[in-house]
């Protein structure tokens, strides 16, 4: 059996047909108080702009996927790529550098412990919990990053916070932009999960700085590995984040951009 064979071959999930007999079940619709309390939960525990600002990409997006046939390879590198796009990031002709790699192994752990004997600087913006989970997690997939800081026209810079105060809001004038981002995903731990539900998951990780902070959303794709065994796409709050985190000022504090990543995802739930 080849590496990925038992994924490749699963199909998507039937879709039910029409019952002429079905009940139709109607419930409260959520209060505007009630949306922002599950839109915040959701950000929180989706693990994107925790301490500091979000990191987005700037460049264009080049998905590159290993370990698996090129047909395989090209589904996964295509379900990036349309996300991307859908999430209004830039993306990259065919012929690009890569810059996120989704590399499918046997043994997810020891080729992240492989990858940081050989990169170590790869895995210098961890901090020591999600290091943990990277390197020594048992999980069908994980993830790492590296960052640049730069001005808000893409110039490199040395300082952190310059912060401009301007008509009563605050600009960093700091942009964090993603360099690479390293997507593994454990093929037996994966095993009987559909590919494009994997591709999904890869590509959401992928495109911003997502730290995992367990357990993840029930109403997201992140939660595809953690019992919720029938999300098997990008949900509606997924696709308004994404959305949200390719709209929101890059060059603002952490709060500012969660509050507004909050009322996006708010509105998709009204």
């Amino acid at each position: 059996m080849s590496l990925f064979a038992a994924l490749a071959l699963l199909a998507a999930a039937p879709i039910a047909g029409d019952d002429p007999d079905s009940i139709i079940v109607t419930g409260t619709p959520l209060t505007r108080e009630e949306a922002k309390k599950r839109a915040a939960e959701y950000v929180r525990r989706s693990g994107v702009v925790q301490l500091k600002p979000l990191a987005r990409w700037v460049d264009p997006v080049c998905p590159h996927t290993i370990g698996v046939d090129d047909h395989v390879a090209a589904i996964v590198n295509a379900r990036v790529r349309a996300v991307a796009a859908a999430a209004g990031a830039d993306v990259a002709p065919a012929e690009c550098r890569p810059n996120i790699v989704v590399a499918f192994s046997a043994d997810g752990r020891a080729l992240a412990r492989a990858a940081r004997r050989k990169a170590p600087q790869q895995f210098a913006e961890l901090g020591p919990v999600a290091r943990d989970r990277v390197l020594d997690g048992t999980g069908a997939i994980r993830w790492w990053y590296t960052t640049r800081d730069e001005s808000r026209d893409g110039m490199p810079i040395n300082d952190y916070y310059i912060k401009l105060y301007n008509s009563s809001i605050v600009s960093t004038q700091v942009v964090r932009a993603l360099q690479t981002a390293t997507v593994v995903i454990d093929v037996h731990q994966a095993d009987g999960t559909p590919l494009d539900s994997v591709a999904s998951y890869a590509a959401m990780v992928a495109l911003a700085e997502f730290r995992s902070n367990p357990p993840p959303p029930k109403e997201s794709i992140l939660a595809l590995f953690d019992g919720e065994t029938e999300r098997r796409e990008l949900s509606r709050h997924d696709a308004a984040l994404l959305r949200g985190i390719y709209t929101v000022p890059p060059d603002r504090e952490a709060f500012q951009q969660r509050r507004q990543l909050i009322s996006t995802v708010r509105k998709e739930s009204e």
